[in-house]
């Protein structure tokens, strides 16, 4: 009978070493995925700060690329300003110049036309001085009234 009960409780002890054999592995097994849980989810948590990370530099390049084409609308704006006014500012000169012109133009003619009249009046003048001359100097006094001529005629 002790060896039946030896080898009942070797069969039980060959049974729970198997079993607590089975728990260890399984065990460790637990363990590594564990270790291997830990890894993934620390893995996931540096994805997601490497997208987060990502995402702010794509926003503040985007913000960068934004700033970029406002300045090159700004100096675009800028520069169709500045074009008009120097086509303004030709324009301008081009015509104050004609009109200088205008002015010195119309002084030369001024000048022309002042030179030829007083040219005439002094032809004139002399003519005139001539025809003076040549007319006979004649002392003449009047007497009586200078008056209007009546309806009825002549006064006998």
């Amino acid at each position: 009978m002790f060896k039946k009960t030896t080898d009942l409780e070797d069969d039980e002890r060959t049974r729970l070493a198997d079993e607590l054999a089975k728990l260890k592995s399984e065990v460790n097994a637990l363990r590594a995925e564990r270790t291997e849980t830990r890894g993934l989810n620390e893995l996931q948590r540096q994805v997601e700060e490497l997208k987060i990370g990502k995402a702010r530099l794509v926003e503040e390049n985007d913000r960068k690329i934004r700033e970029t084409e406002h300045r090159v609308g700004l100096l675009l704006t800028k520069q169709q300003h500045d074009v008009e006014n120097a086509r303004r500012e030709t324009k301008l000169e081009v015509r104050e110049e004609n009109l200088k012109a205008d002015k010195d133009r119309f002084k030369a003619e001024m000048d022309f036309q002042r030179k030829h009249l007083q040219g005439e009046v002094e032809r004139i003048d002399g003519i005139l001085t001539k025809v003076l001359e040549r007319l006979p100097n004649i002392d003449a006094a009047l007497s009586g009234e200078i008056g209007r001529p009546s309806v009825e005629g002549p006064k006998k």
